[in-house]
């Protein structure tokens, strides 16, 4: 029976030696997948940040003018209360600059738009836009001034050859008093009634 119980023991000693050897591995195995699964959501948070990092870079990209984007000024004309809106070609100077390098080329003006297809810029003038006209007959013929913002002759700007003989009583006693217009596209339009 002796035999019998150092037999136990030592089986007894043998199996708690194994299974202490085995729970000390599968402790370690066990530190090794939480290491390694917190190590991997690290890296996954790392990523992540990276991309926010770069969407971020993209997102706030300034825009930049190129030779193709249009810039069209405005400007309001305080005296006679008028809106002249040109579009113009973007300059070399203006090519490849971003909205604040554009502000400090175009001091004075506020940038109504910016993008890298269309330029806006506007700004107001204590002055009298360049639009308005008087049509007179002078020796028979109509010519075209441009009048100051005293509504006074400033200019001439085209003897049009137009003979008012051939035009009605009606016009021909306006045009001895003057007919003032506004804009060239309506200058055009009554030069072309009266041809």
């Amino acid at each position: 029976m002796k035999k019998y119980i150092i037999f136990i023991l030592i089986a007894t000693l043998i199996i708690s030696f194994i299974l202490g050897l085995y729970a000390y591995k599968l402790k370690k195995i066990n530190e090794e997948i939480a290491f390694d699964v917190e190590y991997r959501k690290e890296q996954t948070n790392n990523i992540i940040t990276q991309a926010e990092d770069i969407l971020k870079e993209t997102s706030t990209n300034k825009n930049t003018t190129s030779p193709n984007t249009r810039l069209i000024e405005k400007i309001y004309y305080k005296d006679c209360g008028h809106l002249k809106q040109t579009e113009k070609k973007m300059g070399e100077n203006l090519v490849n600059k971003t909205e604040e390098e554009f502000r400090v080329e175009y001091t004075g003006w506020e940038i109504q738009s910016f993008t890298t297809n269309e330029v806006i810029v506007y700004k107001e003038v204590q002055d009298f836009c360049d639009q308005h006209f008087l049509l007179k007959n002078v020796n028979g013929e109509i010519n075209v001034y441009k009048l100051d913002k005293n509504d006074k002759e400033k200019e001439l700007v085209e003897k049009t050859k137009i003979q008012t003989k051939y035009l009605s009583e009606l016009d021909i006693e306006n045009l001895e008093k003057g007919i003032k217009v506004y804009g060239n596209k309506e200058l055009n339009q009554l030069l072309e009634d009266f041809e």
